[in-house]
């Protein structure tokens, strides 16, 4: 499915991908027809231009088409009968027939494998667990096994599937899948993708360390809680 910033192929998604669409039962309703769009967007585009701000904030469509991520603008009905634009982004993979994205918790001798990891959007280094992007039409637990081998360098000899997580759910569209890969292998740095250190942790030590925010990276946090909780660790 190719996708650019046109409205016809804005519209062709919503059609393509039924649920980017779905209105019913939906009290935030997502409005489709192209010349209620193009009266709010004059509307706005004067409110914009007045304010000395952007008017390409009043773009309704794909206003990002990249090859890893598709946002999406619509102009959307509140509940209380107002109308605005709104974004919401999706992983190119989730709407190609892959997973969306992979948590992968791996876990020896009940201890926790953590990597040291620098990060471009926040510009710092983070205790996390391996994750990834998804692969068009890749189930989520083939690409969980991938991910474990290309960042710490072991084969998985188990994978529990912990479930669905919604990262943010104000703009992130896509579910992750969480996993708990059990290992016997000893890693690997792999400084390539940015890594610089690896730690095994005791459970006590992982929940200290989020405790005190040493920890801030929320899908490690998740998969932890899930773990957890289902007391497989």
């Amino acid at each position: 499915m190719a996708y650019n910033d046109t409205f016809d192929n804005y519209i062709s998604i919503l059609e393509q991908v039924p649920y980017l669409g779905e209105n019913f039962q939906a009290p935030i309703k997502i409005i489709k027809d192209e010349a209620a769009i193009q009266v709010w967007q004059v509307e706005q585009r004067t409110k914009l231009t007045r304010s000395a701000k952007d008017p390409k904030w009043a773009d309704i469509g794909i206003i990002c088409n990249d090859p890893y991520v598709v946002i999406l603008r619509d102009l959307v009905e509140f509940p209380g009968g107002f109308r605005g634009g709104y974004i919401r982004l999706y992983n190119r993979a989730y709407l190609e027939g892959g997973a969306a994205g992979v948590v992968t918790l791996p876990v020896k001798d009940n201890q926790v494998l953590l990597m040291h990891n620098f990060r471009h959007a926040t510009r710092g280094w983070h205790w996390e667990i391996p994750r990834g992007f998804g692969e068009p039409g890749v189930a989520a637990e083939t690409q969980a096994s991938v991910e474990v081998q290309e960042e710490i360098g072991v084969e998985v000899d188990e994978l529990v599937n912990l479930g669905l997580y919604f990262n943010n759910t104000g703009l992130e569209g896509n579910p992750i899948w969480l996993f708990l890969a059990r290992v016997n292998q000893d890693p690997v740095v792999n400084e390539e993708i940015g890594v610089d250190k690896l730690r095994w942790v005791a459970v006590e030590e992982l929940e200290s360390m989020i405790a005190n925010a040493e920890i801030t990276d929320g899908f490690t946090i998740a998969a932890y809680t899930r773990a957890k909780l289902r007391r497989l660790i």
